[in-house]
């Protein structure tokens, strides 16, 4: 694992959401923020390096070659799951020794599968959302 200081994760599919945001929680938390498109890739800078917070879209996809990163709890779910990655995505992070702080960033307005996240996800945050409104969410999850 590299020295770098544990930064933030955003695993979002559509990279034109996050771009401006990106840099903006850069400069204003102080921390590394990297943005990946999948869960596959999502999984392998997971074990290069800590993260400090995860900010996750609910529906991400798993990824071009997914066998290759995930467990065998998550490949149970790759033929079912086409656009629940997120789900895949937790609990591949339950398996890390030092799980990093999850934040979901999505437009599901599901209850049931908000339910599914439960007590694994510390911030919900509604997507899209005001930069202002997910700064203020990262900033709470990170300096409590």
């Amino acid at each position: 694992m590299s020295e770098e200081p544990p930064g933030i994760l955003f695993v979002d599919d559509e990279p034109e959401n996050v771009e401006v945001a990106v840099g903006i929680l850069e400069a204003s938390l102080g921390v590394p923020v990297v943005s990946v498109d999948s869960v596959e890739r999502a999984v392998e800078l997971l074990h290069e390096r800590p993260w400090k917070v995860v900010v996750m879209d609910l529906f991400v996809p798993l990824g071009d070659h997914p066998r290759r990163v995930l467990g065998p709890r998550a490949r149970r779910y790759q033929e079912h799951v086409e656009h629940l990655g997120g789900l895949v995505l937790l609990e591949e992070i339950e398996r890390l020794e030092k799980p990093p702080i999850v934040v979901s960033h999505t437009a599901c307005t599901d209850h049931v599968l908000h339910e599914l996240f439960g007590d694994r996800v510390a911030r919900m945050i509604p997507k899209p959302a005001p930069l202002d409104t997910l700064l203020q969410g990262l900033m709470d999850v990170i300096r409590p």
